[in-house]
């Protein structure tokens, strides 16, 4: 993904990466400065997955409703 080469994925950047040793759990925190994108897995690459799905989902949803008010 694009992610690894430039660390940042569709204008989000990694702001916190835990990792919870009693629920061995990984933490991670994306943001874009306005919005912060909360996800938990298992291993990192499941909690990556999460972070890029909900990423795709927040820009889906903004462009839905920018798309929907320039029609109105």
């Amino acid at each position: 993904r694009k992610y690894y080469q430039t660390d940042r994925y569709k204008g989000f950047y990694k702001v916190k990466e835990r990792f919870g040793q009693f629920s061995r759990t990984t933490f991670l925190i994306f943001s874009n400065g306005k919005k912060n994108i909360y996800a938990s897995g298992i291993y990192t690459e499941e909690a990556m997955v999460k972070i890029f799905k909900a990423i795709d989902n927040y820009h889906e949803k903004k462009c839905h409703t920018s798309k929907s008010l320039v029609e109105a």
